[in-house]
C-alpha cells in the first residue's frame, strides 16, 4: 500500500464537496487527475470509498471512517509543517481553538487560560463555547482543533481522552433525604432540562427513560446550568 499524501488532500475535498468539479478546483488539478488519484486511493486499499450512483455524490459507510481519518493524518502533517517552522525560530506561535461546552465552561476555563496565556504567549487561543452536536460537527469538519466534551460520545471518528468524572446530582426545591435516588423518585412533571443539542440532556432523559417531556406547560430552552438552579430555587420560594 503506497498511499499519497495528495490523494488524501483530494479525496477530503471531495468528502467536502461532494462535487469531482469543485474538489478538482479546490486541489488546483483537472477533475480526470483527482478521480484517478482516488479511484486508485480505493484500489490500494481494497475498499470502496464512494458510492457513485447517488447524484450528488455520497461516501460509503467505510469511506466516512476512512476520510475522517485522513483529516486528522493531513491535519498532524499541518502540525508538523508548523512545528518545524516554528522550531526554526525557539518558539510555538500560531493560533489554537478550542470547543467547549456552556455547562463546563464558567468552572473549566478560569482554570487554564492564564497559565496558558503566560506559557504560550505567541499562541492565539480561541475558545468558542457551542452545544455537543454543533462541537462534534465543527471537529469533523476541522474548524476547531480540540474540545471538551462530555462522553460518551458514540462517534467512532473521534478520538476521546478522558480528563475527570463527576456524578449526576438531582437539584431540587424540596430537601431529597437520600445519598441516591431512582428514577422513580423524580416528578417528571416538573423537570427542568437544557435545552436540546446539549449532551446532559440526552444523558438524562436515556438515564431516566424519559418518553414525554411535554407535560409542563411552561417550556424554557435553557443553555446554562445555573439559570434551571435559579428557577429551580424561585419555585420552591
Amino acid at each position: 500500500m503506497n498511499i499519497q499524501f495528495a490523494q488524501l488532500r483530494y479525496f477530503v475535498a471531495l468528502a467536502s464537496t461532494k462535487n469531482y468539479s469543485e474538489a478538482a478546483c479546490q486541489c488546483n488539478v483537472s477533475q480526470p487527475a483527482l478521480s484517478m488519484a482516488i479511484r486508485k486511493m480505493e484500489e490500494d486499499l481494497e475498499l470502496m470509498l464512494i458510492d457513485r450512483k447517488n447524484n450528488p455524490i455520497s461516501l460509503t459507510e467505510k469511506g466516512e471512517l476512512i476520510a475522517a481519518q485522513a483529516v486528522k493524518i493531513l491535519e498532524e502533517l499541518s502540525v508538523l509543517e508548523k512545528m518545524a517552522s516554528d522550531l526554526h525560530q525557539d518558539k510555538l506561535k500560531g493560533s489554537l481553538t478550542f470547543s467547549i461546552i456552556p455547562t463546563l465552561a464558567p468552572y473549566i476555563i478560569p482554570l487554564f487560560v492564564e497559565k496558558f496565556s503566560q506559557l504560550f504567549p505567541d499562541i492565539e487561543l480561541i475558545i468558542e463555547e457551542e452545544t455537543t452536536r454543533s462541537i462534534i460537527q465543527k471537529l469533523k469538519s476541522s474548524e476547531t482543533d480540540a474540545a471538551l466534551l462530555v462522553t460518551p460520545l458514540d462517534e467512532k471518528s473521534l478520538i476521546t481522552h478522558p480528563i475527570f468524572y463527576e456524578e449526576f446530582y438531582v437539584f431540587a426545591h424540596d430537601k431529597m433525604n437520600k445519598s441516591y435516588i431512582l428514577p422513580e423518585d423524580i416528578d417528571f412533571k416538573h423537570l427542568w432540562l437544557l435545552e436540546e443539542g446539549h449532551c446532559m440532556r440526552d444523558q438524562m432523559i436515556k438515564l431516566c427513560e424519559l418518553r414525554n417531556l411535554e407535560n409542563n406547560k411552561i417550556k424554557y430552552n435553557a443553555g446554562s446550568i445555573e439559570s434551571l438552579m435559579n428557577i429551580t430555587e424561585s419555585i420552591g420560594e
